[in-house]
C-alpha cells in the first residue's frame, strides 16, 4: 500500500505545480539564455536599461538562463511548465525521503508546508524553485552522511550548480556549516573531513561569472530595503506571523528534546529568515516538519498500529481524488493559458501591454516603463532600453538610490521627476492607464514637453518633444 500511496502521492505534486508562468522575470532570464546562445556573450553587465547602464551586478542565473531558454525555444511555455513540476516533484521526493517517521507523515508535512507557502509557488518555475531543491538536496545530503560521509562529497558539486542558478545558493554554506558547528561540539571524528569538504565546496562556489563578488551581492541584498519595495519581500502577515513563533518554540522543544544542536540552529534560523520575507515561507515550514517530524514525539506517538491502518485505510482514495480533480480542473487552465497569447496578457500576475505594443511598433529608443513590465519588454521588444526590471532592486545609483525607488519618485511625479527623465534622454512613456503620471500629461502634457500616441484601457504612451 505504501508504494502506491508514494506513486500516487508524487503524481499529485507533479499535476498541482503543474501551473502557468506567470513570473515577471520570465523575460530577461529568457533573454539571457537566448544571448549566451546567440552572442556567445553573459548578462554580466546592464545592456537592457538605459537607467545605470553598464551597471556590473553579481546577481548568479547562468545555468537557469540557459535551461529556461533551450526549454522554451523547443517545447514552449508548457515545456517550462512540465520541467517547473519535475522540479517540484523531486523536491517533494527528497521531503519524504528526509523523514525517518512514517511516510504518511511526511506526505502530510510537505502538502501543508506548500499550502502555507502557496505564494511563492504560485507563479510557476522561477529560479527560486530550483534553490527550493537545492536546498532539500543540502539536507538529504547531510542526513545520508550520517551514515555513510562519502555523501558529503557531492557538497561541492552541489554549490558549483546552485550558484550558477540563483542568489539563494548562500543556503548551503549556512547548512553546512550548521552540521560542521554541530559536529565540532560533539567532538565527532569527522570534522576535519567536514571541514576539507567546506573549504572545497566554497571554492567551486567561486565558479560562475562573477566570481567572489557573489558573496558581496549577498551582502547588498541583505542591506537593501526590498522589504519597501517588492511585494514578496514583505514580511508575512499577522497571523502568519504568530503561527511561526508558535511553531518555532515547538521546533526547538523537539530539537532540545533530541539533543541536536543541528536541528536548533536551522529551526531558529529559517525562523528568522519566514519573519523577515515571505518569500522565505517554504524555508521555514519545511525546516519545521523536517526538525518536528524526525523529533521525538511523531514517531512513538504515530507509529501505533491502530493509527497506522486507519490512515493507510484512507489515504490512498485521498490521494487519488485529489489527482482527479487535478487533471479536470487544473490541468486545462493551465494548458489553455499556456497556448493563448491573449490569456498571457491580461490573467497573469500583471496584465501586460501587448495591445499597446501591436497597435504602436514604432516605440523605440530609450523607455520609461512601468516596473512590472520591464522583463516583458525586455523580451518583446530588445529593440528597446527599458528604465527599470526585475533586475534591480537592490542595484544603488550614484546618490544610493534603488532604481525601484527613483521609478516611484517619476511615476508619483515627485519634484524633479521631469528634469530626471530628460536627463536620461527618455524617448517615450509606456506607464499604465491612471497612474500620477498618466493623469498629469493627460491634463498638461504639452506644459512638460510630452505627446500622447496612444492610450487603452491597460497602457499609455507618451512620446518626448523636447528631443
Amino acid at each position: 500500500m505504501n508504494k502506491w500511496i508514494l506513486i500516487v502521492f508524487l503524481l499529485s505534486v507533479f499535476f498541482v505545480s503543474f501551473l502557468p508562468v506567470k513570473d515577471t522575470d520570465f523575460g530577461w532570464h529568457y533573454r539571457c539564455g537566448k544571448q549566451f546562445f546567440d552572442q556567445k556573450s553573459l548578462c554580466t553587465k546592464n545592456e537592457f536599461s538605459y537607467f545605470l547602464p553598464n551597471y556590473r551586478s553579481s546577481n548568479p542565473s547562468l545555468f537557469y538562463n540557459i535551461i529556461l531558454a533551450l526549454t522554451f525555444d523547443r517545447f514552449g511555455f508548457t515545456g517550462v511548465g512540465i520541467l517547473g513540476s519535475i522540479i517540484f516533484t523531486l523536491s517533494a521526493l527528497l521531503f519524504v525521503k528526509l523523514i525517518r517517521a512514517k511516510r504518511l507523515l511526511a506526505i502530510t508535512g510537505f502538502f501543508l508546508s506548500s499550502f502555507l507557502s502557496y505564494s511563492t509557488f504560485a507563479l510557476g518555475l522561477r529560479s527560486q524553485i530550483i534553490t527550493y531543491f537545492f536546498f532539500l538536496l543540502a539536507l538529504y545530503l547531510v542526513e545520508v552522511s550520517r551514515k555513510n560521509k562519502f555523501y558529503l562529497a557531492f557538497f561541492p558539486l552541489l554549490f558549483l550548480f546552485w550558484v550558477n542558478t540563483h542568489i539563494g545558493f548562500f543556503l548551503g554554506p549556512i547548512i553546512l556549516g550548521f552540521y560542521f558547528i554541530d559536529l565540532l561540539l560533539k567532538k565527532e571524528k569527522i570534522i576535519i573531513y567536514v571541514l576539507l569538504i567546506m573549504v572545497v565546496s566554497f571554492l567551486t562556489s567561486l565558479i560562475n561569472p562573477f566570481g567572489i563578488r557573489v558573496f558581496q551581492e549577498i551582502v547588498n541584498h541583505a542591506l537593501s530595503p526590498l522589504n519597501n519595495m517588492i511585494a514578496e519581500w514583505v514580511a508575512p502577515p499577522s497571523w502568519q506571523i504568530l503561527f511561526i513563533v508558535l511553531l518555532t518554540a515547538v521546533g526547538v522543544i523537539s530539537a532540545t528534546k533530541k539533543k541536536s544542536l543541528f536541528f536548533f540552529f536551522l529551526i531558529i534560523f529559517f525562523s528568522f529568515l519566514g519573519l523577515k520575507a515571505r518569500r522565505n515561507l517554504p524555508f521555514f515550514y519545511t525546516t519545521f516538519f523536517y526538525v518536528f517530524l524526525n523529533g521525538p514525539y511523531p514517531v512513538s506517538f504515530f507509529s501505533q498500529r491502530k493509527f497506522i491502518e486507519a490512515v493507510d485505510f484512507i489515504s490512498l482514495p485521498l490521494l487519488v481524488s485529489l489527482m482527479a480533480f487535478l487533471l479536470i480542473v487544473q490541468l486545462p487552465k493551465t494548458v489553455q493559458f499556456n497556448y493563448s497569447w491573449q490569456n498571457y496578457c491580461r490573467t497573469g500576475l500583471v496584465t501586460y501591454p501587448c495591445q499597446a505594443l501591436k497597435n504602436f511598433p514604432s516605440l523605440s529608443g530609450n523607455v520609461y516603463n512601468a516596473y512590472e513590465w520591464g522583463g516583458f519588454l525586455i523580451w518583446q521588444k530588445p529593440q528597446i532600453k527599458v528604465f527599470v526590471d526585475g533586475r534591480m532592486p537592490a542595484w544603488k545609483d550614484e546618490n544610493g538610490k534603488s532604481p525601484y525607488q527613483v521609478y516611484l519618485e517619476i511615476i508619483q511625479t515627485q519634484p524633479g521627476w521631469n528634469e530626471k527623465l530628460n536627463q536620461l534622454k527618455t524617448n517615450y512613456l509606456l506607464i499604465q492607464n491612471g497612474t500620477f503620471l498618466d493623469l498629469l500629461l493627460e491634463k498638461e502634457h504639452d506644459k512638460y514637453g510630452w505627446q500622447e500616441k496612444y492610450r487603452d484601457k491597460t497602457a499609455a504612451i507618451y512620446k518626448n518633444t523636447n528631443f
